[in-house]
C-alpha cells in the first residue's frame, strides 16, 4: 500500500504517534531541522536501532526514543562518512603507488599487461572512452586512443572498482614475483563502504545484529581483531554487521598499506578525535540502547589499539 505524502507538521505528528518524543528537541526546533537540515525519510531510518513494544497498549511504538537521538545519530553518521571518504582516497593512492613500485621490479614494459587486461575484461576500454566528456581526463584519453595505454596511464583513468580488477589481475599474472599480502577481497569491502559514504547513504541506521548472506570476514582481518584481545563470540556478533565489517576492514587495510608516518599519524589523531571525543559528546542519549553502545565499544577497542600503536 502506498504511503501518503505528509507535511513536516504531519511528519512530526506521525512520529509522536509512534512513540518518538520531543522533550529534548521541541517540535518547533524539529520542524526547522526537517526543513533546513535533512528530510523525514533519512532521519526516520535511524529509528531502526530502537526496539518497539511487543504487547500492551503501546504495541508497535518505539521504546525510549527521542527525536534528539535521531538527530545525533544523523550528525555522527555525517562525520563518519567524511572520514571514510578521506581514508578510502588515501588507501586508493597508496595501493596505486605500491602497484607501480612492484611493476618496476619485474620484466614488464607496461603495455603488454594492459593489453592482456583489456582482453580479459571486455568493455573496460570502452568505459574509459566514455569518460572523454569529463574535462579532467578528456585530454589524456583522447591522446591515448591514438597511441596505446600503459600501466601508468591506466591507473589514472580506471574507476576504483575497475582498478581493483586490474590490481588482482596484475598480481595474479605476476604471482611468482610477489608473495606479500594481496588485498583484493578487503578492497571490495572498502569500495562498497566508500560508495555508500560518497552517495550519502545512511551507515548507522541499523546497528542491530544482522547477518548478510555474502558477508564472510577475511581470515587475516579476523586474526587482527583477535590479536587485540577481542573474544570470538564478540567478534562474530559485531563483524556480522555490514557497516562494522567494512569499517574494520578499512582500518585494517589503512594500517597495513599506508607507509607515510605523517599521513598515518594525522589520520589516527583525527580518528581518535572522532571516536573518543565527538562520538561520546552526547553519550547519555544512547545509554539505554545496547546495540549502539556495544557497537561503539567494539569499534573503540580497535581504534584505541591503532591510535596507541600509530601515534
Amino acid at each position: 500500500m502506498s504511503k501518503l505524502k505528509l507535511t513536516v507538521e504531519e511528519q512530526i505528528e506521525y512520529m509522536k504517534s509512534k512513540g518518538i518524543g520531543f522533550d529534548i528537541t521541541n517540535e518547533e526546533t524539529a520542524k526547522i531541522y526537517l526543513e533546513k537540515n535533512t528530510y523525514y525519510f533519512k532521519i526516520k531510518s535511524y529509528a531502526k536501532n530502537y526496539d518497539k513494544y511487543q504487547s500492551g497498549q503501546n504495541i508497535g511504538n518505539y521504546l525510549n526514543l527521542e527525536f534528539a537521538y535521531l538527530q545525533e545519530l544523523a550528525t555522527l553518521d555525517m562525520h563518519l562518512r567524511y572520514f571514510i571518504i578521506k581514508m578510502s582516497l588515501d588507501i586508493e593512492h597508496a595501493i596505486k603507488v605500491k602497484l607501480l613500485c612492484d611493476f618496476n621490479k619485474i620484466e614488464e614494459d607496461g603495455y603488454s599487461i594492459v593489453r592482456k587486461y583489456f582482453d580479459c575484461y571486455e568493455g573496460i576500454k570502452d568505459g574509459i572512452s566514455i569518460k572523454k566528456s569529463n574535462p579532467y581526463s578528456s585530454d589524456l584519453i583522447s591522446k591515448l586512443e591514438k597511441e596505446e595505454y600503459a600501466i601508468w596511464n591506466l591507473i589514472e583513468l580506471l574507476s576504483f572498482g575497475d582498478f581493483i580488477k586490474f590490481y588482482k589481475f596484475f598480481y595474479d599474472e605476476n604471482s611468482k614475483h610477489f608473495t606479500g599480502e594481496i588485498f583484493t577481497y578487503p578492497l571490495l569491502s572498502i569500495k562498497s563502504l566508500r560508495n555508500a559514504a560518497a552517495h550519502n547513504n545512511c551507515l548507522l541506521n541499523n546497528l542491530k545484529r544482522q547477518k548478510h548472506d555474502n558477508l564472510n570476514t577475511n581470515r587475516k582481518i579476523d586474526s587482527f581483531v583477535s590479536s587485540i584481545g577481542i573474544k570470538r563470540d564478540v567478534r562474530i556478533n559485531h563483524m556480522q554487521k555490514q557497516v562494522v565489517h567494512d569499517f574494520v576492514t578499512l582500518l585494517y587495510v589503512f594500517n597495513k598499506i599506508i607507509e607515510s608516518e605523517g599521513v598515518k599519524n594525522a589520520t589516527y589523531h583525527q580518528l581518535n578525535e572522532l571516536i573518543n571525543v565527538r562520538m561520546i559528546k552526547k553519550k547519555d542519549f544512547f545509554a539505554q540502547n545496547d546495540s549502539i553502545r556495544s557497537t561503539y565499544n567494539f569499534i573503540k577497542i580497535i581504534v584505541d589499539y591503532l591510535v596507541k600503536s600509530g601515534i
